[in-house]
């Protein structure tokens, strides 16, 4: 399949949103954050959301506070439900009569241009009213003070691109997934409903979610440094390089990792344990290229969140919390790329994810999936992704840029399913001394 080489625009082009003055020009300067959501455990065991930031002092207010009144297991049943919901709609959606997937790659390749654009705006909808009613679910089911706080959200988030930071330990829902319509009188569930991509969240904003608890608080902006070239660590199934398929997933991702850093392949369990165990061990870039899943429950119980590698041997995240204890000492804050089904998840319950352990090792910046992701499309958005990467830009642009890219350009809305785990303000070193000859 062809790469796409298109050079980011870090700007919105959308009627109704004022322009984009999220982008920070220079790199050595923290984004202010518009907008931040506290949201923390209260003493009746229900939410509560503390929201300020720049955006809600526009109206005279220091910050707004509300309880959201529904329970944890409230949170996982709604998020789950739009997790389904993309799963049936875009993970295993097929056109009539064929076997293939319509969203396996890029369904402007596979498909030509008219189909792939009918598949896509036939699907929009349906993820737009996902999205809006877990967000409706979370900021109107609550007291008097959460429904204010809402709909002074819901304002910002309507009529300008916003740079938010979510900080929980315990609330996790796929931000860049949810959906605020443009007309707050839209009714979103009627069958000629009006919506846009803009109105996706990951689509039009920047957005981290920070766990506070969960290892030390990451200061550093810049990964590496320009006067040497990167260390990479790359954790793969090498299954997924098919000597029949040169240009597999893995392919053009491991063209550009060796094009710009040094790098260390390990591709079974004692690898990486070896590695990860070791406290000179100073990887910059945690690349995994692997199976895995999230927590999941089978008929003997439950099954922990893992990540597969060529040997069949998960490593889970007890192995993490491990191998954290042996090295005593913490990573140094590496960007980690989760090339991994449900890579990014990081849900209500402390092991439901990786995320989590993977911070506390050290981790300073995570970048995952929410779902099971077509290996073609990972491999095509992971290519893109550190191909900019190399290029200094912050991650959440990138992520950002590539969600419309990947709309525009493919039909493809699988961009949104990518989960920002702190890094607003993380890039790599300017790659000029790091390059290849």
């Amino acid at each position: 399949m062809d790469q796409l080489n298109i050079n980011l625009d870090l700007t919105l082009e959308h009627a109704g949103l004022d322009e984009d003055t999220s982008a920070t020009p220079d790199p050595h300067k923290m984004a202010d954050r518009s907008i931040f959501l506290h949201i923390r455990t209260n003493r009746a065991g229900h939410y509560n959301v503390l929201a300020y930031g720049t955006e809600f002092q526009r109206d005279g207010s220091l910050c707004m506070e509300g309880d959201i009144h529904l329970s944890r297991e409230d949170i996982t049943a709604a998020t789950s439900e739009l997790l389904r919901g993309w799963s049936k709609d875009v993970i295993q959606h097929q056109p009539p009569g064929q076997e293939a997937f319509t969203f396996e790659g890029s369904p402007v390749v596979d498909f030509g241009e008219d189909r792939a654009r009918t598949y896509l705006s036939k699907q929009g909808l349906a993820l737009a009213r996902h999205g809006n009613k877990l967000f409706k679910r979370i900021f109107c089911n609550g007291d008097d003070a959460l429904r204010r706080l809402g709909e002074r959200l819901e304002h910002a988030l309507r009529n300008r691109p916003q740079t938010i930071t979510v900080i929980s330990d315990d609330f996790f829902v796929p931000w860049n997934m949810l959906y605020v319509c443009a007309d707050p009188d839209t009714r979103i569930s009627a069958s000629n409903a009006s919506w846009d991509w803009s109105g996706f969240l990951g689509y039009t904003h920047l957005i981290e979610h920070v766990l506070p608890t969960a290892g030390r608080a990451s200061t550093r902006q810049r990964i590496g440094n320009p006067q040497r070239r990167l260390r990479t660590g790359l954790q793969l199934d090498l299954r997924l390089i098919n000597p029949e398929r040169p240009a597999g997933p893995l392919a053009p991702v491991h063209a550009v990792i060796d094009q710009h850093t040094d790098y260390a392949t390990r591709s079974c369990k004692q690898d990486v344990a070896d590695a990860f165990c070791d406290p000179a061990t100073a990887d910059e870039i945690l690349l995994f290229g692997a199976h895995g899943t999230a927590e999941r429950f089978d008929d003997q119980g439950m099954i922990p969140a893992q990540v597969t590698l060529s040997d069949d041997d998960p490593i889970c995240s007890s192995d993490l919390d491990f191998w954290r204890d042996e090295r005593k000492k913490p990573l140094p804050e590496p960007l980690c790329f989760m090339m991994v089904c449900e890579g990014g998840r990081t849900a209500t319950h402390i092991h439901e994810g990786l995320g989590r352990p993977l911070f506390q090792l050290g981790v300073g910046c995570l970048v995952g999936p929410q779902l099971e992701v077509p290996m073609d499309f990972a491999g095509l958005y992971t290519h893109r992704f550190f191909q900019e990467a190399f290029t200094g830009a912050r991650i959440a642009h990138i992520a950002r840029e590539l969600t419309r890219e990947f709309l525009i350009k493919h039909a493809s809305p699988l961009g949104l399913i990518f989960t920002l785990l702190r890094g607003i303000d993380t890039h790599l070193a300017t790659p000029d001394q790091q390059k290849r000859p």
